[in-house]
């Protein structure tokens, strides 16, 4: 009987009889070829279609093509408009496409929306209703590309609402829209934000770039951590931020952030273009439009420079810190600061509430059109400024005749967001002018509540004021 002999062993007689060192080398680049052929297999990677605009493994909504398995690398998302809330837990590209004659790839609120999610707010957490959740991402990132994510059908709830929400998660927002974070569908007393950015023991990093932020009710892009000490990194460069009503805060970067704000355009008409409660990182080549006041720089850590501040109706910068010893605010450029009922610029470029800060750290910066450069600036303040019509450059005389100690005072640490549609939940800022027709605590001015700050109508002409030039 013919024996049957396995084909390697075939090739191994033929060769006539190789020596033993040939036939380890042939087995060694045996097993490597197996071994890259496995590498090569699990390094696949594996890509979802949500609709049917391109071939390949299809699904009717984004949520089915996220919980499929093998969980994909990428899921594509045909134009169309997607109804779900979408909850994401694993390292994924999550992109709008072009298909047909379209690009619009939208996610909605569906009518049977519920609460998927906790964030940190006013010390505690709240309950949220998130359109897109990225909850405790390991491994990896999740990626976000080309979506327009739109809160319109929203009823009143006292939950914070939220379009986009990262928790303890890293990633790259993209070229992402959020807007009707608000009442537009009929809500009263919506708490609406387009993004919100947790931080947290896994010590993420977010950017956001290239974005469009628009009508909401709370604010527009929040970054915040869990501690003191930085565990989230946020880059949010290159995006539009517009609000259109008061009581809003377009940008906030919170402590326990470690941000860089950079090249964006932020306008509207709400109380705050950025609040900075940040101990560290820095905020430049911004261009702030409208808003209250554009730049609220809370705490002392983050650099403001080169930035641009047009139309701001109460403060271009308002310095809330106590002391400054790390920041720096230089460079920046700050044209016409008054209020929407005045004939004449009745703002104040930068505001210091008489507290010890060094013009050291404050130079270089051109102020344009408004009543003061710089208001209720400590004794001593100079500083090396550009200063253009205005009616005093450095006022000093409101601050007890020149002296700190006498008037110094500072914005309290604002609430966290979350809290301003309830009640008692009202941070204040302290230190108004003596010039406004407020007491020196005005709690109708916080950082979180849908009341906006103290407006400079109040003012009388600025000539009828006496008052001691500090320049």
């Amino acid at each position: 009987m013919k024996k049957y002999i396995p084909r390697i062993a075939t090739l191994a007689v033929a060769s006539a009889a190789p020596s033993p060192a040939k036939l380890s080398l042939a087995v060694f680049f045996s097993a490597m070829a197996l071994v890259i052929g496995s590498q090569q297999v699990s390094a696949a990677t594996v890509t979802y279609i949500v609709g049917t605009c391109r071939s390949g493994t299809q699904f009717p909504t984004i949520q089915k093509a996220l919980d499929a398995s093998p969980a994909p690398d990428t899921v594509e998302v045909c134009p169309g408009t997607y109804s779900e809330q979408v909850t994401i837990s694993h390292p994924v590209t999550l992109e709008g496409i072009v298909g047909g004659n379209g690009s619009l790839a939208q996610i909605e609120l569906p009518s049977d929306y519920t609460v998927n999610a906790r964030v940190d707010a006013g010390g505690g957490t709240e309950p949220a209703i998130a359109q897109v959740y990225v909850n405790d991402v390991s491994g990896g990132s999740v990626n976000l590309t080309n979506l327009n994510v739109n809160g319109v059908g929203f009823a009143s709830n006292d939950s914070i609402f939220i379009g986009v929400l990262y928790n303890q998660s890293s990633g790259t927002i993209n070229q992402v829209t959020t807007s009707a974070q608000n009442t537009s569908g009929g809500a009263t007393n919506v708490d609406g934000w387009g993004m919100w950015i947790q931080g947290g023991s896994s010590k993420p990093a977010v950017t956001v770039e290239n974005s469009s932020v628009h009508d909401f009710t709370g604010g527009g892009i929040l970054a915040v951590g869990e501690t003191a000490a930085p565990d989230l990194t946020v880059t949010i460069k290159n995006n539009v931020v517009s609000s259109d009503a008061e009581g809003t805060n377009n940008v906030v970067v919170e402590e326990g952030t470690d941000p860089t704000v950079s090249g964006n355009i932020v306008s509207g008409v709400g109380d705050y273009g950025i609040i900075i409660l940040a101990s560290t990182g820095s905020i430049t080549g911004n261009t702030f439009l409208g808003s209250q006041i554009g730049i609220e720089l809370a705490a002392d850590g983050a650099s403001v420079t080169s930035n641009n501040i047009y139309g701001a109706m109460t403060y271009g910068i308002d310095v809330g810190a106590t002391a400054l010893k790390k920041s720096t605010v230089e460079n920046n450029t700050i044209r016409t600061v008054k209020s929407t009922a005045s004939d004449d610029s009745n703002g104040i470029g930068i505001e210091l509430h008489c507290n010890n800060i060094s013009s050291s750290l404050m130079h270089a910066n051109t102020i344009m059109d408004s009543f003061d450069g710089y208001g209720d600036a400590p004794a001593g303040f100079t500083g090396s400024n550009t200063y253009i019509g205005l009616f005093f450059d450095v006022d000093n005389g409101t601050c007890a005749g020149g002296s700190v100690s006498g008037k110094a005072r500072a914005a309290a640490r604002p609430k966290l967001p979350g809290q301003s549609h309830r009640a008692n939940a009202h941070a204040t800022i302290c230190g108004n002018s003596s010039r406004q027709n407020a007491p020196p605590c005005d709690p109708a001015r916080s950082f979180m509540t849908t009341s906006a700050p103290a407006s400079r109508s109040a003012f009388a002409h600025p000539l009828a004021f006496p008052r001691k030039n500090g320049s």
